[in-house]
C-alpha cells in the first residue's frame, strides 16, 4: 500500500495545470433495458450527468468517478514533488465523446544525460495520466522519457510509475509524495545506461531478427512469415538513418525502435497503436537478445 509522508512544498500550480473545459464533467450510472423494456439485470450504462449522453456499458459493480478527482490527485503529487514547474507543456486528449481521456505533462527543465555535443540530443522528462469510462484503461500515471532531437518517447520498466485504481473498488489511492522523486531518480539512471548503448556494436543481423522477433511479429497461420513485411521495411528505413547518424549499436537500435512505437500512421485510435507498439518495446529491451549485447 501506498504510504503518505510529512513533506509538503508551500507553491502553487499554474492555471494551465487544471482539468481541461471538455473532459470536466461528472457521471452517473443508470439501468441498461432491452428491446422490451426491460431492465438487464448485472448491467449498467455510464452516462454524462451534463449531456445525458452514454459512454459505455459496464457491470453493476462499476464505481465511476469523474476525470476530476483523479487529475486533482496527481496534480497533488506533481506539485508536492521536486519537478521544476517553470516550464511545463501540457497536452491533452479527450475521445470518444469524454469516454478517454489522457493528459501529457513534459517537464523541459528535467533533462537526462547529454548524448552528443548538440542541446537537443538528450530526454525530458514526462508524465502521462490516463482514464477512461469505457474501460479502456483504469486510472494510472506513467513516468516516461522524450528525446528532444526527435520527439521520441518511451516508457522504462524499471522508472514507470503506476498509481493504478480500477473502477470495481472504492479503495481511494493513498498520496505518496515520494513516488514522483523516485521515478525522477530512475529517468536519470536510465539515461546514463542509454548513453553506454552508444558504445555497444550489433550486427544488422541481428538487428533485423530482434526486430522481427520483438517488434514486426504478427499472429498468423504461415509458419515460413511470422513478422509483417510492411513493419519490417518501416523499421529497416528508419533504422538506416539512425544507424548513419549514431552508428550501428543499440542506441540507434533503441531509436529506431520507439519512433516506430511514437510516431504511428493508423486509421484507428493512435493511443491504441503506440500502447501496442511501447510494449513491444518494453519487451525488447528485457529480451536475451538485447541483454547479450550489453
Amino acid at each position: 500500500m501506498l504510504q503518505s509522508v510529512s513533506y509538503k512544498v508551500e507553491r502553487n500550480l499554474p492555471d494551465k495545470f487544471a482539468i481541461h473545459t471538455d473532459a470536466n464533467f461528472d457521471v452517473g450510472l443508470r439501468p441498461v433495458m432491452n428491446v422490451f423494456g426491460q431492465e438487464i439485470k448485472e448491467k449498467k450504462e455510464v452516462y454524462r450527468k451534463d449531456t445525458g449522453k452514454g459512454l459505455s456499458v459496464v457491470s453493476d459493480t462499476y464505481k465511476v468517478r469523474s476525470y476530476g478527482k483523479a487529475i486533482n490527485h496527481f496534480n497533488d503529487l506533481i506539485l508536492n514533488s521536486k519537478l521544476d514547474l517553470d516550464d511545463v507543456e501540457i497536452a491533452d486528449t479527450v475521445d470518444n465523446n469524454g469516454a478517454v481521456y489522457l493528459r501529457n505533462w513534459k517537464f523541459n527543465r528535467e533533462k537526462g544525460a547529454k548524448m552528443f555535443d548538440h542541446p537537443e540530443e538528450r530526454s525530458v522528462f514526462e508524465l502521462q495520466f490516463r482514464s477512461s469510462h469505457n474501460q479502456r484503461f483504469a486510472e494510472d500515471m506513467i513516468a516516461m522519457a522524450r528525446y528532444m532531437f526527435c520527439d521520441n518517447k518511451c516508457t522504462s520498466l524499471d522508472w514507470m510509475l503506476h498509481v493504478r485504481t480500477k473502477h470495481n473498488t472504492d479503495k481511494v489511492i493513498e498520496k505518496d509524495y515520494k513516488a514522483i522523486d523516485l521515478a525522477i531518480e530512475n529517468f536519470f539512471q536510465g539515461e546514463e545506461e542509454k548513453k553506454r548503448w552508444i558504445g555497444q556494436a550489433i550486427t544488422y543481423t541481428t538487428v533485423l531478427t530482434l526486430f522481427q522477433q520483438e517488434l514486426a511479429w504478427v499472429n498468423n497461420d504461415k509458419p515460413n512469415q511470422w513478422w509483417s513485411e510492411i513493419q519490417m521495411k518501416a523499421l529497416k528505413e528508419m533504422y538506416s538513418r539512425y544507424a548513419n547518424k549514431y552508428g550501428e549499436n543499440l542506441f540507434a537500435v533503441f531509436q529506431t525502435a520507439t519512433d516506430w512505437s511514437t510516431h504511428v500512421e493508423t486509421k484507428g485510435k493512435v493511443y491504441n497503436v503506440q500502447e501496442r507498439r511501447n510494449s513491444r518495446v518494453q519487451s525488447m529491451l528485457i529480451s536475451d537478445m538485447w541483454r547479450d549485447h550489453q
